[in-house]
């Protein structure tokens, strides 16, 4: 009976220390998941005016010609870092970026840079469609956490 008792208290630990082990499950961050593939899709610019920006990383251009959902623009952090303020609701702004056709057959348009005024910001390394904020992301985690200095 013990014995019995203790084979399914070691089984059941093993299938629960399994699970500590695994991790998040988030990729590696570095922008090798599927979106680094969006130079793959058909270059576009687009001028318009903000319609609607939220805290996530997409915006809404008003083209004149109808509305325009604009996908990864970035985090705040990522602006706040390359010192340029995030485009607010009806300023001007010039979107080069590319639309991206996914296996369900959606279309977007994933922004590589964004021009407000005379500044220009660069979103995603040109050769290879990756988010340049994944890198500093990690980067500065890397920098801040205390065990790794």
């Amino acid at each position: 009976m013990i014995r019995k008792i203790s084979s399914i208290t070691f089984v059941l630990l093993l299938v629960l220390s399994a699970s500590v082990f695994a991790g998040y499950g988030n990729g590696a961050m570095d922008g090798t998941g599927p979106m680094s593939a969006i130079t793959n899709g058909e270059p576009v610019t687009i001028s318009g005016v903000v319609a609607s920006i939220g805290s996530g990383s997409g915006m809404v251009l008003d083209t004149g010609d109808g509305m325009v959902t604009i996908y990864g623009i970035g985090p705040v952090w990522f602006w706040q870092n390359s010192g340029v303020a995030r485009p607010q609701v009806g300023e001007d702004v010039v979107v080069d970026g590319y639309k991206v056709t996914f296996s369900d057959g959606t279309e977007r348009i994933i922004a590589s840079k964004i021009t407000l005024s005379d500044t220009t910001i660069e979103l995603r390394d040109p050769e290879t469609g990756a988010p340049l904020w994944r890198k500093a992301g990690a980067n500065s985690a890397r920098r801040n956490c205390r065990f790794l200095r």
